[in-house]
């Protein structure tokens, strides 16, 4: 009797979270991972997919559409988190159908930020002085030398609220949690594996191999050859250096 035969593929997403391809492809593009996505879904010979996940987390949007696509994935899709999947990583990892994790992992960081440099006691120093003309009451919200008002203050306050509210609700979903124990768990903080898989954030507790054998299991494979896109990625970018360097 033939045993089923099918492949399963490796995703990487390592890095912070973007929404547009950087240079060298040192970060984790939501384009190019959404693009891997759709490659692996019109093949027939894949049966399942593993997203090996390190990343620190990224732009909510970016986190959002990368997680939004592996919710409506058609073939079983498991996360696999090596040293940690934080804030918009751990995002899409709950969109996966199974998270494995390793014990010394960090998964969570449930939150949102927003980061703006002040710079303009800095330019004072040396000297510089710039003048903004602008028309809008919020047109100038974001720049570095000026300090935000308190209407400009309570306006991204409120947008943090949204992208954490959106957050809240997705991993709510996801991992089906009551609201109130994902709000308990939306303190940014980053827990180990162990915490984690106690609290409902992730399934199980290991690495690769059980990440694969959970792939077969989920996809009715009984023997299974790993195509790992990390692989031809790397490939590609010593390729893409070489080039450079030759110009």
């Amino acid at each position: 009797m033939m045993k089923e035969k099918g492949a399963i593929v490796i995703i990487p997403i390592k890095g912070m979270i973007t929404s547009e391809e950087p240079l060298f492809g040192l970060m984790a593009a939501s384009t190019e991972v959404i693009r891997d996505i759709e490659a692996v879904e019109k093949k027939r010979k894949i049966k399942a997919v593993i997203f090996e996940i390190n990343s620190p987390g990224g732009t909510p949007f970016a986190s959002k559409e990368i997680a939004n696509r592996i919710e409506n994935m058609e073939k079983p899709a498991i996360a696999w988190v090596r040293e940690h999947a934080a804030s918009g990583a751990y995002w899409i990892a709950s969109a996966c159908d199974e998270i494995v994790a390793d014990g010394l992992s960090t998964v969570g960081s449930i939150g949102a930020m927003s980061i703006r440099p002040d710079i303009g006691e800095l330019m004072k120093k040396f000297g510089i002085d710039v003048e903004t003309l602008k028309t809008g009451t919020y047109k100038g919200l974001g720049l570095p030398y000026e300090k935000p008002t308190k209407k400009e203050r309570e306006l991204m306050k409120k947008e943090l609220a949204q992208i954490q509210d959106s957050f809240l609700n997705a991993v709510a979903k996801n991992r089906k949690l009551a609201n109130a124990k994902v709000k308990d768990l939306s303190t940014g903080k980053v827990y180990l594996g162990r915490e984690g898989k106690e609290m409902g954030l992730i399934d199980h507790l290991g690495g690769k191999e059980l990440a694969i054998r959970i792939a077969k299991e989920q996809s009715g494979i009984k023997k299974e050859r790993i195509i790992n896109y990390g692989e031809r990625k790397r490939k590609g970018v010593l390729r893409r250096l070489m080039e450079e360097m030759m110009r």
